[in-house]
């Protein structure tokens, strides 16, 4: 009976052993290559691949907040501001300077500045004292503008008071044009960035040698103060409204190159004795200019480019003209009251360099009613048949 009772605990003791060891080898039961997962063993390997993805998302969201605020507890100083795509608007321009109270007032004469800066252009030459002292003049208007309205506030010993003063007086002897003004012409730049009116030498970035000032509705009678600007090579005063004449402005040029003159109102040609030796191109055509024409022109030999048409030049044209202007091109008279035959030296230039010549002729052989008498195409280019 003991035997049957220890059969019976044996059986029992390998029932459990069996059914342990099918417990613990559910998975040892498949082949991993080539058999396939139960959904019980599936559930349970998603279930361990979720625990782990959820561990891992929030080891590194605390990762990333830690290290948030350890910049955020730091010195923003040094963080680079970003650069903005599109400039800020800059702030308006200062207006000028109210300096009307300096032009009929003796309110100036107790400022030291205005005192010296009078001092210097007396002395130089430019302007006298009574014209400081007289009210509302240009040369007064200038002279107050240089002491109290003008933002650069030049210093008394810069050498060039004289020039920057020389192109106030262009500005207020000119009927003050606001076109002018409003390009930049008196803003508290140096004269030499008043561009593009004004350029300067480029080796100097400081003397002026070029002046364009075309169509700006300048009008009156160029300021003697000009001359002072000895060192300009180029000058276009066209499509203004001046008038009288322009030789004492531009006296003492002595290196001017190109003169632009045209569609104004001067009366007479700038005796340009000074600059025979080099002035190239010579426009004053479309004025009111009355006379023969200006001996000088025959004697500058370096010109290219002469225009006088429709004006008012009368008397025969000089025969010494053509000799002395063997670099001449064109040549324009047409539109005057010119009379006589066309100089044979003139013509003879139609076989070295000149290529146009216009004057008031009539081509027509006999005619008598014509006003010069020259041979087309031997020797004018066009004749007649101009407005």
């Amino acid at each position: 009976m003991q035997s049957n009772q220890e059969e019976k605990g044996n059986a029992a003791i390998e029932a459990e052993v069996v059914s342990d060891h099918d417990h613990h080898n559910d998975f040892d039961d498949v082949d991993w290559f080539d058999g396939e997962l139960s959904s019980k063993q599936w559930r349970t390997l998603c279930t361990i691949c979720s625990v782990v993805s959820f561990i891992i998302i929030i080891s590194l969201s605390s990762a990333l907040n830690s290290a948030k605020n350890k910049n955020t507890a730091g010195d923003k100083t040094d963080l680079k501001q970003p650069v903005p795509t599109i400039l800020p608007t800059p702030p308006p321009t200062t207006p000028p300077v109210d300096i009307t109270w300096c032009f009929n007032s003796r309110e100036y004469v107790a400022d030291a500045r205005y005192a010296s800066l009078q001092s210097i252009l007396v002395n130089s030459g430019l302007s006298t004292d009574t014209e400081f002292a007289t009210d509302n003049s240009y040369q007064r208007k200038s002279l107050c503008w240089l002491a109290f309205g003008d933002a650069l506030q030049i210093d008394k010993s810069d050498p060039f008071i004289g020039q920057r003063f020389a192109l106030a007086t262009l500005f207020y002897s000119l009927n003050e044009p606001s076109k002018l003004l409003s390009s930049g012409w008196l803003s508290s730049k140096h004269e030499c960035k008043w561009t593009p009116m004004v350029e300067c030498d480029v080796r100097t970035n400081s003397t002026i040698s070029k002046l364009n000032i075309s169509d700006f509705d300048l009008q009156g009678q160029l300021p003697k103060e000009l001359s002072s600007l000895r060192y300009v090579t180029h000058l276009d005063l066209s499509n203004n409204l001046l008038n009288g004449g322009a030789t004492k402005a531009l006296s003492g040029w002595s290196v001017l190159q190109e003169l632009r003159l045209a569609n104004n109102s001067f009366e007479s040609v700038p005796e340009l004795v000074d600059v025979m030796s080099s002035i190239t191109y010579f426009d004053v055509s479309a004025n009111n200019i009355v006379g023969e024409i200006p001996v000088f022109l025959s004697f500058a030999s370096n010109l290219v480019y002469v225009d006088i048409s429709s004006n008012s030049f009368s008397s025969n044209i000089p025969d010494y003209m053509g000799g002395n202007l063997p670099q001449l091109y064109s040549l324009y008279m047409h539109s005057n009251d010119l009379t006589g035959k066309m100089p044979r030296s003139i013509c003879n230039l139609r076989n070295v360099s000149l290529r146009n010549l216009s004057v008031d002729c009539d081509a027509a052989e006999g005619d008598v009613a014509s006003d010069v008498s020259c041979d087309v195409p031997q020797c004018c280019t066009v004749c007649n048949g101009y407005i």
